[in-house]
């Protein structure tokens, strides 16, 4: 790996990485409490109430994460990816809260839909901030050096 990938600017994707990994250690919690069974939701850490599907969805996301915060582009993605379906899964947690439970996939709950507001916020907190730092800049040369 490039070392200068890692610059002391480089601290917002460094967040979103560690935001990654504990993405993936919350979904890896909630497949580990769910027993693999697709409807189960059982209590995580005493708040979370994440079934199969939810525990998939934050450990696919945490791992694309941790894969793109060591560039700058693929973690602008990220983040803005982050911040757009976190407030989408936010909605739709909180539209869901007024159907019945059985008829949604995810069966989220007040807290998960507070953690996917939370995941917003940071994914517009990481965009704003890789989006302030300077770019570095290169001349370019029209002819290349022979």
């Amino acid at each position: 790996m490039d070392p200068r990938r890692w610059s002391p600017k480089a601290g917002w994707q460094l967040l979103l990485a560690a935001e990654g990994l504990l993405l993936i250690a919350l979904g890896l919690l909630g497949l580990a409490n769910a027993g693999w069974h697709a409807s189960g939701d059982v209590p995580v850490l005493l708040v979370f109430q994440l079934n199969t599907a939810h525990s998939l969805l934050l450990l696919s996301f945490g791992a694309v994460a941790v894969l793109a915060a060591p560039w700058r582009r693929c973690a602008v993605l990220c983040a803005t990816v982050q911040t757009v379906g976190g407030v989408l899964l936010f909605v739709y947690g909180t539209a869901e809260s007024t159907l019945d439970k059985g008829r949604t996939p995810l069966l989220l709950g007040p807290a998960e839909n507070f953690l996917h507001a939370g995941l917003a916020v940071l994914g517009f907190v990481i965009l704003c901030g890789l989006e302030s730092m300077p770019r570095p800049t290169h001349r370019r040369r029209m002819v290349p050096r022979h």
